[in-house]
């Protein structure tokens, strides 16, 4: 982080000041009391369970330099006074962001928003010095952080936007100031509490509200709701695996764990351009790296570069070479087109013994008997054998095992005493679910017991 005076938080906020002088300057923004750093804003959120300004004093023992408050705390630390500390640091993260004369790119999506987010860093990466969203820094406290992360040194930004009702991305927009937006796709991720997926839409397109001739939206041609959208005064661009867009990938090979190849027209010309990692869904991630570079003016090779160098984090697409057994290991998160996606993976491996290990997609609401029952009939020509863990996984197995061999369990934990008596050598094993279901304990035990030949 650049320095940030004492006096510009004080303007930005609006905020009554305490024990300060006008010489403070912060060198990081922190929210969390045990991890500050000597010249950090700390700022006192409140939540459901804590109130952060119980922790002030102890924030400013460990060099924090004020302290963000919502009321006056007992000691010496400077203290800026604000109404809402979670509001006040959405305005010094937006005040912040503006410091900066860079492009903004913003991403969200029902599903594919990270990988989409990595892939478009990758590529632009190999010309610029870009700053990304980290973990899962998508929300009204995670973004604030990720434009906090924001330096001189940096020419581009890429964020990623995640919401769950209305009004979410519009805020995060404001914060970021995108200037362009991608979406991904509309699925029926968050369907619980937006009750359609044509009201999903409509948050999605929230990242779009302020913007004006000089911005840019891209989005998924192919997607059956946002292929629909037109009449923007902004620039509007598409990309289609099926001639759909203004960037098309077309004779698609799949090359299975090697990744994908396919051709694309860039800048005139028709080119061949590689994944190292495996899905469709990837290519439409590259579809829109593709777009936001030749936006930014990069060549074909450093776009070839990029899609290919791609790698998607951590407990996304990761191919686990366990003992005896190959491990799709995409448990970070889990809705009904990711779901599908992921099995397309695993079902082109055509060669091995195909093992399912699925668990309950959560925040569906009334959807969730249909959406699972949906994942059941998916898998019934896809793999060789499943394993439904969880409440409403049991649709999944329901509708599953009339035509493919299958076993049930209610718990993670009565799948793990009995998961080694089914697994074989040679078995590729897809494993994914909701992040509340935590499956990578499923991975980390079948790889420890694996490699020690059990």
């Amino acid at each position: 982080m650049e320095d940030l005076s004492i006096k510009e938080v004080i303007s930005i906020t609006e905020g009554v000041a305490v024990n300060y002088n006008d010489n403070i300057v912060f060198t990081g923004v922190s929210t969390d009391s045990r991890n500050i750093k000597k010249g950090d804003l700390f700022i006192a959120l409140i939540g459901s369970n804590f109130d952060g300004n119980e922790f002030v004093n102890a924030a400013y023992e460990k060099g924090a330099a004020a302290a963000l408050v919502s009321r006056k705390v007992e000691g010496n630390c400077p203290q800026i006074v604000v109404k809402d500390t979670m509001v006040a640091m959405q305005e010094i993260a937006k005040f912040y962001r503006q410091k900066f004369d860079i492009p903004v790119i913003g991403v969200t999506g029902s599903t594919g928003k990270t990988s989409t987010k990595e892939m478009i860093y990758s590529v632009l990466s190999q010309r610029y010095r870009v700053h990304k969203t980290e973990k899962n820094y998508n929300n009204e406290i995670g973004l604030p952080r990720t434009m906090f992360g924001l330096k001189r040194e940096h020419e581009i930004c890429v964020v990623e936007l995640g919401m769950n009702r209305f009004k979410e991305i519009e805020r995060l927009a404001y914060i970021a100031s995108p200037n362009i937006g991608v979406i991904t796709n509309i699925g029926t991720a968050h369907i619980e509490n937006l009750g359609s997926r044509e009201n999903i839409l409509k948050a999605k397109m929230e990242i779009a509200t302020f913007f004006t001739d000089k911005n840019t939206l891209i989005v998924n041609g192919d997607d059956d709701l946002l292929s629909g959208i037109s009449g923007t005064t902004y620039r509007l661009i598409k990309f289609s695996t099926k001639r759909n867009g203004d960037y098309n990938a077309f004779d698609i090979k799949d090359m299975g764990e090697k990744g994908i190849e396919f051709s694309c027209k860039y800048r005139g010309e028709v080119h061949i351009f590689k994944t190292s990692v495996p899905g469709i869904h990837n290519v439409y991630n590259a579809l829109a790296a593709i777009a936001v570079a030749d936006i930014y003016g990069l060549d074909v090779q450093e776009v070839k570069n990029g899609i290919l160098n791609f790698s998607p984090g951590k407990l996304r697409m990761e191919i686990i070479d366990a003992g005896d057994i190959k491990i799709i290991n995409d448990c970070y998160n889990a809705n009904l087109d990711s779901m599908k996606a992921a099995i397309d993976v695993l079902a082109s491996y055509k060669d091995n013994r195909r093992v399912a290990i699925l668990g309950d997609m959560f925040e569906l609401g009334d959807f969730s008997e249909e959406a699972h029952r949906s994942v059941g009939k998916y898998l019934r020509e896809r793999c060789s054998f499943f394993v439904a863990i969880g409440k409403d996984a049991r649709y999944i197995y329901d509708e599953a095992i009339n035509e493919v061999e299958g076993i049930y369990f209610k718990t993670k934990e009565e799948a793990l005493q009995e998961l080694n008596k089914v697994i074989k050598k040679d078995d590729v094993i897809l494993i994914k679910a909701s992040r509340g279901m935590k499956m990578e304990d499923i991975t980390e035990f079948l790889t420890a017991q694996r490699k020690r030949g059990i």
